[in-house]
């Protein structure tokens, strides 16, 4: 019997399985592979989605970041499991060490689902996203997400 005086979670939109996101076989892309070997579930708005164990699914893209700087791409599915990309804000790494700034998680469409996001943190060079290889002069830390945290990312490195 339904309780209509009670609330009612409606129209959640997350991840239910791990991703294990990685570099992809082409080194400028990332992959997943989920642990149980069968892909991935989740949720956009109540209704559920599956998406299959892939490599160099998504591409980063956005703006080149300079030397010393920090950012999160945000990766996402669609309902038909498409993928898409979104860059949050290219913050200098100084100014996350010393507490000044802090990495916000980038905002998304709502008929997508992030599953996963990508922190990247230049040391030596640009990053250019989409043709930099994720393991050449930088550092890549790989999230996966059910949702997206509601605190952003500090000088302590995600794993």
């Amino acid at each position: 019997m339904l309780n209509a005086g009670a609330e009612q979670v409606r129209g959640i939109t997350a991840c239910f399985s791990t991703a294990t996101l990685a570099i992809g076989g082409t080194t400028s892309k990332v992959k997943f592979t989920a642990p149980n070997g069968a892909g991935i579930d989740f949720s956009i708005n109540g209704i559920m989605y599956h998406k299959a164990d892939a490599d160099n699914v998504w591409t980063l893209s956005g703006d080149t970041m300079a030397d010393a700087s920090d950012c999160i791409f945000l990766l996402c599915l669609n309902a038909s499991g498409t993928m898409s990309v979104v860059q949050g804000t290219v913050i200098l790494s100084a100014d996350i060490a010393s507490g000044a700034k802090v990495l916000n998680w980038p905002q998304y469409d709502a008929d997508v689902c992030p599953v996963g996001a990508v922190r990247v943190t230049t040391d030596g060079a640009t990053f250019v996203p989409g043709t930099t290889a994720l393991n050449s002069n930088n550092y890549d830390t790989y999230i996966n997400l059910s949702t997206v945290p509601m605190a952003p990312l500090t000088s302590s490195v995600t794993s």
